[in-house]
């Protein structure tokens, strides 16, 4: 039954909906929605996004909790529980200078394991 739903659709749906309900009603320039995926599983398929889907499989990128590194996966659509929405990957490029270096606070952890 569930391998009829668009999730693709289902999931823009809902990114939509979040933007409009906190406020940010502009152009959705998310290139890609982070997701959650509960299959009938114990474990949750998290953070990931869709990178494609047919009638039988909702084909993913999982992003790797331990770092930088994608795994690829295919999840089972009649296997799928629910779909929620984590939030967005803007398209846009960030300069990284002007992020701000937050080694300094990383550094100072002494005082938390005494």
């Amino acid at each position: 039954m569930d391998s009829k739903i668009n999730w693709s659709e289902k999931v823009k749906n809902l990114d939509n909906n979040i933007r409009k309900e906190i406020g940010i009603e502009e152009e959705n320039d998310a290139k890609h929605i982070l997701i959650k995926v509960q299959t009938k599983s114990a474990e949750a398929i998290e953070p990931a996004f869709i990178v494609g889907e047919d009638e039988t499989f909702l084909d993913l990128f999982v992003l790797s909790p331990q770092g930088p590194g994608i795994t690829s996966t295919a999840v089972l659509k009649d296997n799928i529980q629910s779909v929620g929405v984590i939030g967005g990957i803007s398209a846009e490029k960030v300069d990284p200078s002007d992020i701000p270096d937050e080694t300094p606070l990383l550094d100072d952890i002494s005082g938390l394991y005494q």
